[in-house]
């Protein structure tokens, strides 16, 4: 058993003495260890797991899209030296999903060898067996699309294609890393499973659906890492050019709308090469993970800086009431280093119990939300490794910021000498308080309320410890209030304002506005209204950015545009309304000049100018009239789709009809978009819960260590208080009344600061998903300081207990007591 020095005896025994004030910065020291460690742990499985998954499915590294293409030139790109390739088809179909009462959705035709799985961009069998060989009538389903419209081995599914119906046995239900996060294009992120499928489809089907023998229109690459990418490419465009293609363009290189004219007028066959970071999914993905990475440092740096006040303060405190114990540690021949070390051990033991406590809870809660999340997202494989890399950094952030916050106070001690150390401070100057010098009138006040008033500004340092320990937890409660308060306005605005349409009617590619003129005339319609969107890109100067423009009915009763005040934007003639996010990212102004150029076909380049902005939550797209688009692409009378409003509910006989009329793929319900945000939800508020406990936390160990510091400094003087005759209960509301006063400076400064953390994260956090408006309602701020005043309360129950059953013999014999 290894012996303690005297002075290590001492230190633990000071810290059990001040178990309650040191105990609780070593909970804020948790916190901070513990959210960053869970955070970015979280981060890295994340990371990990979508890895793993990529890795074991061999996932593509690019994608070539193309009219058709023959399958030896898939056989010539595979006998590149370090390129592994593969021909898929790939199609859209119409889903008839007659058990379900007629209702037709969109599906996504992929080819998948029968009888063996393929070599790149495998699939996961979640449930049932894969294709048997042959060229049997057999699908696998997209897991989330089997298990919404409960699909099991052995049912059968109808599809649409060319006017012919093709019953499909189902033999089972499938992961694919392509679709982690199931979405059409960029233009559509977010469609529901009730009306759009992926499915996988044996390559002699596909073959025959499509009338394509011996070709395909999709190759997928995958490139060894130590090989050239851009000879690879080189080498590919070449094969390519061989077969047909004359024009090979990529999402950082768009081929200008002249250069696309031409070709279309010469007949130029093109091809369209995608890699990883371009996919819809994967870039989702790792959207949401820079998120992860960005809170994984926000949060543990400010409770970590907490905790460096909360030990300087407290170390300071500790000195002062041990300057005689110091001294004699000094005459007996101690050497400055020897007591400075020791005062700075105070700070290193803090820190190492905060640490290992705060790299255990954090690896814990690591692999809760990683699976949470796993599991929101179905992903089949899931890494829960402990990510020793985030607990190590936790651990030293834990342990060195601490140990540094100890050194001022504790150089302070070496340079001590020990006579001066012994003697008693100098009692400061009796003086006048700047309040007492700006309000005359406090004199004439009753003392329970000019004691606290001067107290307050009496010792500026320790107020303003305890009014930074108010300030963050009315910070955090108000940034976590922000999130609830977004999630509020999301729905308002998306679902309540802006979308107040039943349901959308998408065609199979264009069609006619005049469908929507024929549903309109259906029993059990109310009204609807024709739209035509399209995929564009949008430039401005330098600035290019692809989004889509949705021509709309002016006026219209079914989908309302607002601007980032929510009053409503009209539809002109004069120019385009911008999205909020679009125009951040393009740097514009209203009246700033446009140019439009269409992602599909040769058809529809303009200048234009930006007529306004709109805010919308979900989507970015921009705005135009119907008729004006329509002229863009010279096609008079050309929808895409119809919003519609029904009279009551909707019958099935009545989905049955509008689906089958021939232009229409699906109908998509509004009630899709809060069926989405009903399973966000979860995911949402554990995060909201989280921190909102973390913040009760942090609020009550930083407020508590300030309001006990505040009244151990002062327990002579509130001994001799008691001596003269002040009751308990006048002594306890003094206190209170002290704290409130710095409590409401803490506030002051605690609701703004909330503000603008709350907008940093919004603004950090905001993607071309969703758009993360900083909304605070007025209540907000009442419940954020509410919460805050009650944090304080409850913290100083313990301390006025303290005073007011101290021994008052004991507290008073002694000046250094």
């Amino acid at each position: 058993m290894v012996a303690l020095s005297k002075l290590q005896r001492k230190l633990f025994r000071d810290l059990l003495a001040g178990k309650a004030q040191f105990g609780a910065v070593v909970v804020i020291i948790i916190l901070g260890v513990a959210a960053f460690v869970a955070i970015y742990g979280s981060y890295q499985n994340l990371y990990l797991s979508y890895s793993d998954l990529y890795e074991r499915m061999n996932m593509a590294d690019y994608w070539i899209s193309a009219d058709a293409l023959p399958s030896r030139a898939v056989r010539e790109m595979d006998q590149i030296s370090g390129v592994e390739a593969q021909g898929r088809i790939i199609g859209d179909v119409s889903i008839d999903l007659e058990v379900e009462g007629g209702q037709k959705v969109e599906g996504r035709v992929i080819s998948l060898p029968a009888g063996v799985h393929p070599e790149i961009n495998d699939v996961v069998i979640e449930t049932g067996d894969y294709i048997s060989p042959g060229a049997n009538r057999e699908i696998l389903l997209e897991r989330s699309f089997a298990d919404f419209h409960k699909f099991e081995q052995g049912d059968w599914l109808t599809i649409e294609q060319g006017g012919r119906k093709i019953p499909l046995k189902v033999m089972g239900a499938v992961s694919s890393p392509e679709y982690l996060w199931v979405t059409k294009n960029f233009q559509e992120l977010i469609p529901s499973p009730k009306t759009f499928g992926i499915l996988f489809m044996p390559v002699a089907q596909a073959e025959g659906l499509f009338n394509m023998k011996g070709v395909v229109n999709d190759v997928n690459l995958v490139i060894r890492e130590d090989v050239d990418e851009e000879e690879v490419l080189m080498q590919v465009e070449e094969i390519l050019r061989r077969y047909g293609i004359k024009r090979v363009s990529y999402p950082n290189e768009p081929v200008p709308i002249g250069i696309r004219k031409i070709d279309v007028v010469q007949g130029v066959r093109t091809a369209h090469i995608v890699d990883r970071e371009y996919m819809p999914s994967h870039h989702l993905l790792k959207q949401d993970l820079d998120g992860f990475k960005q809170m994984s440092v926000m949060f543990p740096l400010l409770f970590l800086s907490l905790a460096a006040l909360a030990i300087y303060v407290l170390l300071n405190r500790l000195i002062e009431s041990q300057r005689v114990q110091i001294g004699l540690m000094r005459a007996l021949g101690y050497s400055k280093m020897k007591v400075l070390w020791h005062y700075i051990s105070f700070g290193l033991a803090l820190g190492l119990l905060g640490s290992i406590s705060g790299a255990l809870l954090g690896h814990i809660l690591a692999g809760l939300y990683t699976n949470f999340y796993i599991g929101f997202l179905r992903i089949p494989y899931a890494v829960t490794e402990p990510q020793w890399t985030a607990i190590l950094i936790g651990f030293l952030m834990g342990t060195l910021v601490p140990l540094f916050a100890g050194v001022l106070p504790a150089w302070s001690t070496a340079r001590m000498r020990p006579a001066e150390a012994m003697r008693p401070p100098v009692p400061a100057a009796a003086h006048r308080t700047l309040l007492e010098i700006l309000l005359p009138f406090m004199a004439k006040l009753p003392f329970v309320l000019k004691i606290p008033l001067r107290n307050v500004f009496r010792n500026p340092r320790r107020s303003l410890f305890m009014a930074t320990g108010v300030m963050s937890a009315t910070a955090m409660i108000l940034l976590c209030m922000s999130f609830v308060d977004m999630m509020d306005w999301i729905n308002e605005t998306q679902i309540e304002q802006i979308q107040s349409y039943d349901a959308k009617v998408i065609f199979q590619g264009f069609g006619s506005e005049g469908t929507a003129r024929r549903i309109e005339q259906f029993q059990g319609v109310d009204e609807a209204e024709a739209i035509l969107e399209l995929p564009y890109r949008i430039k401005l100067g330098d600035e290019v950015r692809d989004s889509a423009i949705r021509g709309m009915k002016p006026g219209s009763s079914m989908y309302h545009l607002l601007d980032p005040d929510g009053i409503p934007v009209p539809l002109t003639d004069d120019g385009l309304l911008l999205p909020l996010p679009l125009q951040e990212q393009l740097e514009a102004e209203t009246g700033d000049t446009l140019f439009l150029e269409p992602l599909i076909g040769s058809v529809g380049e303009t200048t234009t100018h930006v007529a306004g902005i709109v805010s919308e939550p979900m989507g970015a797209r921009a705005y135009m009239p119907l008729e004006q688009v329509q002229d863009l692409i010279k096609m008079p009378g050309a929808a895409t789709g119809v919003l519609l409003n029904f009279t009551g509910q909707s019958s099935p006989e009545l989905l049955e009809r509008i689906n089958n009329l021939p232009q229409v793929a699906s109908i998509e319900f509004g009630s899709s978009l809060i069926d989405y945000m009903d399973d966000m939800m979860g995911f949402f508020w554990a995060f909201v819960g989280i921190m909102l406990v973390m913040s009760f936390a942090l609020g009550f160990a930083i407020i508590f260590n300030g309001v006990t510091v505040n009244v151990l400094e002062r327990r002579r003087e509130i001994a001799i208080m008691r001596a003269v005759g002040m009751r308990n209960r006048q002594l306890g509301l003094i206190i209170t009344l002290e704290n409130l006063l710095i409590a409401l400076l803490g506030i002051a400064v605690g609701l703004p600061a909330g503000y603008y953390l709350a907008d940093y994260f919004m603004q950090q956090n905001s993607t071309d998903m969703m758009s993360m408006p900083m909304v605070l309602h007025l209540e907000s701020y009442f419940i954020a300081a509410g919460c805050s005043i009650v944090i304080l309360l409850i913290s100083q129950l313990p301390a006025i207990r303290r005073v007011t059953t101290m021994s008052l013999p004991t507290v008073t014999k002694d000046w250094s007591e």
